[in-house]
């Protein structure tokens, strides 16, 4: 084909999967709202199922975009009950669905029998090279049979989001070879738009009823130690700073790698579709992104969220930098000095807006802890999937909360608020062990791009895991939706390269 009208035939295909990505999200909006005829609603979910067949990619896009809407699930009333249904997880099971019906129309249109011996030749593979996967689901089971009888409901749908969905979504990812510029645009939207609705929150404007009903306890807007700080879509604060510290620092280094390559450094042999992805329009919508994210970021008044964003602007202004090394100095002076403003800035700002390092929540970190530690104590291999809050809840009577707790928020934590802890607690040392061994395999992998190859994007996921790793000291780091997908997308991102 001609490179004029291979370059066409990028630019149309490119556009049309954008809008159709567009499209399918806003069936999804028009399936969530409840206010519309229930046959309006099936409608655009129709629309949404034959969409996923024709663009796979964009169904999983989707799952990225709507992922953080985890507590305003679309509501369908039965006979019986009212399901409640969180869009991402539809999104998944009717994408799954489409790309199961699209490898058995492909055998069934080449009138072929898949090859039993080659699927199994390909399972052995992958069980040496997605061990710690397949550990990671064993322990999730594990985790399951651990639940109290209270919250076995629980623990069956934590699994189910927190487990089997999100791995799901990475073999899917893996399977239709999903783009990684995809994969970051879709997060960066979606970090984008829940950072608008909570700049918006912060300046007396909530457009949290106009998506759908929060299923959360907490205020949009809580004042705390003197500031003003938005939950935007959900149900608290530091839920925002966890997602978004992972969104900007792709965003920023996707947007830095389009506008270097833009300027041509090195990219005279570039196909006609890695140059149609370094457009100028390309580099500010990333840019645009990385930006609201970081404001998102701010308004949250999240402490560890802030000093996550300065660890990953240390990592990613290094990883920039090696990019860098063979051209000007002054480039490299410059982006110097600005993440060490970066740094001053925003350590001084954790360090005096709330209160100093003492303040905040750090006392009732600790105590949660050594309660945490109690019931590891007692029980080696975990307390099950979910089930943290059915110990620690004095109600449930078996609790070691500490005296001072009682009749605070913390009264009703969920969590240990420890990565560690909180891995242990939900699955146990085999789990602790399949997300080391992930770690591991990621960071050997970015670590490898980012020295030898010089790859600015994966500088990015390295800065962005990082940071949730950083934070994840004090607070979450996989076990909820969001977090989850954002995961998998990082070590998706990790395992791809721009060349």
């Amino acid at each position: 084909m001609p490179g004029f009208l291979f370059d066409l035939y990028q630019r149309t295909a490119r556009a049309t999967f954008v809008l159709a990505s567009l499209f399918m999200a806003l069936c999804l909006a028009v399936f969530s709202t409840g206010g519309l005829p229930l046959a309006f609603r099936l409608t655009g979910l129709l629309l949404f199922v034959a969409l996923a067949l024709v663009h796979p990619a964009g169904g999983l896009a989707c799952v990225i975009l709507t992922a953080p809407l985890y507590l305003m699930p679309a509501t369908v009333d039965s006979p019986t009950r009212t399901l409640l249904l969180p869009l991402h997880e539809v999104a998944l099971l009717i994408t799954t669905a489409a790309v199961c019906w699209r490898w058995i129309g492909g055998h069934i249109r080449d009138r072929r029998m898949p090859d039993a011996g080659a699927a199994l030749q390909r399972v052995r593979a992958m069980s040496v090279s997605h061990a710690p996967e397949a550990l990671l689901a064993l322990a999730g089971i594990i985790g399951v049979m651990l639940a109290v009888p209270e919250g076995r409901g629980a623990a069956l749908r934590e699994f189910r989001w927190l487990i089997v969905e999100p791995l799901l979504f990475y073999g899917l990812v893996r399977t239709i070879r999903m783009s990684r510029e995809t994969l970051i645009g879709a997060l960066a939207l979606s970090g984008a738009f829940v950072a608008v609705i909570g700049a918006f929150q912060f300046v007396g404007l909530d457009l949290t009823p106009l998506i759908g009903e929060k299923r959360a306890f907490s205020e949009n807007i809580i004042v705390v130690d003197g500031v003003r700080r938005v939950t935007s879509v959900y149900g608290h604060p530091n839920n925002l700073g966890l997602y978004l510290e992972r969104v900007w620092p792709l965003a920023a280094a996707m947007a830095a790698w389009i506008w270097h390559a833009r300027r041509g450094d090195g990219a005279a042999s570039a196909s006609p579709a890695v140059s149609e992805r370094r457009s100028t329009g390309a580099a500010f919508f990333f840019a645009a992104c990385a930006l609201l994210s970081l404001t998102g970021v701010v308004v949250s008044f999240s402490r560890g969220a802030w000093l996550a964003s300065v660890i990953a602007a240390v990592v990613l202004g290094a990883g920039w930098l090696l990019h860098r090394s063979q051209h000007r100095q002054a480039v490299r002076w410059s982006a110097l000095a600005f993440i060490g403003a970066l740094i001053v800035g925003m350590t001084g700002l954790a360090l005096t807006l709330r209160g100093g390092p003492g303040g905040g929540s750090v006392d009732a970190r600790l105590l949660l802890w050594r309660e945490a530690l109690v019931y590891l104590r007692q029980n080696p291999l975990g307390l099950g999937i979910d089930q943290f809050y059915y110990y620690h809840n004095p109600a449930f009577g078996r609790s070691a909360i500490d005296p001072s707790l009682v009749g605070t928020s913390e009264e009703f934590a969920a969590h240990p608020h420890n990565l560690l802890l909180d891995a242990w607690v939900n699955v146990g040392p085999l789990g602790v062990l399949a997300f080391g061994l992930l770690l591991v395999r990621f960071y050997r992998n970015a670590l490898i791009a980012v020295r030898k190859r010089r790859e600015v994007v994966i500088a990015g996921a390295l800065a962005a895991m990082t940071a949730a790793l950083f934070h994840g000291l004090v607070d979450r780091f996989y076990f909820v939706p969001d977090l989850a997908i954002a995961f998998w997308v990082l070590m998706t991102v990790g395992e791809r390269s721009e060349n």
